[in-house]
Parts: C-alpha cells; sequence; structure tokens
C-alpha cells in the first residue's frame, strides 16, 4: 500500500503530502501499480465528461484542464524534450544533451501544439469510459515500453531503478490486463485502438532503441502521453468507421 501511495504521490498532485517517506524499496514495490496510478486520474475525468455541454470544445478543453491539474502535466516536459532530441539528426550522446536542456525546442513546440489540439478536440466527442481508461492505458503502455527496454543513460536514476527492475513478464501481464479492460468495457472497437497503439508503440522503440539504445525517463513520458492520444484518436476513428456510438 505504500508503494501504490508513493506512486500517487510521485505521479499526480492528489495531496498525499509527507505520509509516505520515499525508498528505494517503496518506489520499486510501488512500480507494479504504477498503470493503476492512471485509473485514479481517470476518475477525476469521468465527470467532466458527463457534463450537459453541447459544445464539444468546451467540454474537451475542461477535462483537459482537470487531466492537467490532477496528473500535474509530468509526463509532458518527457514529450517535448524526446521530440526535441529525437529529432534532431545528431548522434546519440549530443541527442541526450538535448533531451536535458531545459529549453524547449522547434519540435518540442510543434509536439506539446499537437498534442493540445488533439486531446481538446476529442476528448469532448468521447464517453465517460475511455476518459476513465485514457490514463490508464498510457501509463500501462510506458511500463510495457519501460519492460521491453534498456535504460540508455549511464546514471543510475530514477528512469535506471524504472527500467532495470521491470521485466518482459510485467509488460506482458499489464498487457493482458489491458486487453481484458477494453474489451470489456469498450469491445470491438476499444480492441482495435489498443492494436493501432500496439502499432504505434512499435514504432516508437524501434525509434528509440535505433537512436539512443534504449529509453530514458523523457522517453518513456513521452510514450504515455503519445499512447493516450493515439488511443483516443483510434477509438474515435474506428467507431465513425463503423458506425458506432462511443461519445456522449
Amino acid at each position: 500500500m505504500s508503494g501504490f501511495l508513493l506512486m500517487i504521490s510521485f505521479f499526480t498532485r492528489i495531496p498525499i503530502g509527507n505520509r509516505v517517506e520515499y525508498t528505494e524499496k517503496r518506489y520499486l514495490s510501488g512500480l507494479k501499480y504504477f498503470p493503476f496510478v492512471g485509473l485514479i486520474i481517470g476518475l477525476f475525468l469521468v465527470p467532466f465528461s458527463m457534463l450537459p455541454i453541447d459544445n464539444t470544445l468546451i467540454k474537451g478543453l475542461l477535462i483537459t484542464i482537470v487531466y492537467l491539474f490532477i496528473s500535474g502535466g509530468i509526463h509532458l516536459d518527457g514529450l517535448a524534450d524526446s521530440t526535441d532530441g529525437l529529432f534532431s539528426a545528431r548522434d546519440k550522446e549530443r541527442i541526450l544533451v538535448i533531451m536535458k536542456d531545459s529549453h524547449i525546442g522547434s519540435f518540442g513546440v510543434i509536439a506539446l501544439i499537437l498534442y493540445f489540439i488533439s486531446i481538446v478536440i476529442i476528448s469532448g466527442n468521447l464517453s465517460f469510459m475511455w476518459l476513465l481508461l485514457m490514463p490508464f492505458i498510457g501509463k500501462s503502455f510506458g511500463l510495457i515500453a519501460g519492460s521491453f527496454s534498456d535504460y540508455a543513460r549511464k546514471d543510475q536514476g530514477m528512469g535506471y531503478l524504472f527500467m532495470h527492475h521491470l521485466k518482459p513478464l510485467h509488460g506482458l501481464l499489464i498487457l493482458a490486463v489491458v486487453a481484458c479492460a477494453v474489451g470489456v468495457f469498450l469491445g470491438l472497437v476499444g480492441l482495435l485502438a489498443i492494436l493501432f497503439c500496439l502499432l504505434m508503440l512499435f514504432l516508437i522503440q524501434n525509434k528509440c532503441i535505433k537512436t539512443i539504445g534504449g529509453h530514458t525517463g523523457d522517453t518513456i513520458g513521452m510514450t504515455i502521453e503519445v499512447i493516450q492520444v493515439c488511443f483516443l484518436l483510434a477509438g474515435y476513428i474506428c467507431s465513425a468507421l463503423m458506425g458506432s456510438q462511443i461519445w456522449g
């Protein structure tokens, strides 16, 4: 339980406070609960997705603001830094330096603009179950990415602990949980969205491994946010093509 509370403290702005002291043992024990922190975040999004607001852009904006407030936008820095580095066409060491730089570059700005446009437009058109599961799916795929990758940097910080501790079995187990949850609550459209997310994860993994030899904390954060957008986008497109109704 202390490990789970530590994960909530690290990856949300829910006021756990100093109730759980950080230790490496607690951090490692809490990693298996990392995806379920996404469900906690999703619970805060559900009431706003059910508001009787006809303007879907306004509803999407409210949902996005709540998501940023609860999550603290913790992975968005990774999204910006990773896109700046991975698309800089430099060698590995220079890319890692760029990703550490506190300044944001043009690729990072473009990534954030596309991210916010996507989230605002799509989230206001989807039913509450999609928004409940969205952060869970994102963090689950972040865990899967880490469990099938090496750590790209030489230091042994928290990103190293995250990837060194996770094994492929962890990734496969959470993928099975994701597939079951999505199949039960979202049906065929949800499963098609997960297949699209797996394709995107493969492309991200391939890019990171070829470019920097694995993942860092930043690229895991990028993976989480990209997969969340892909999950919502694929669900919306698949439902439109199949004539299903997934918006509320």
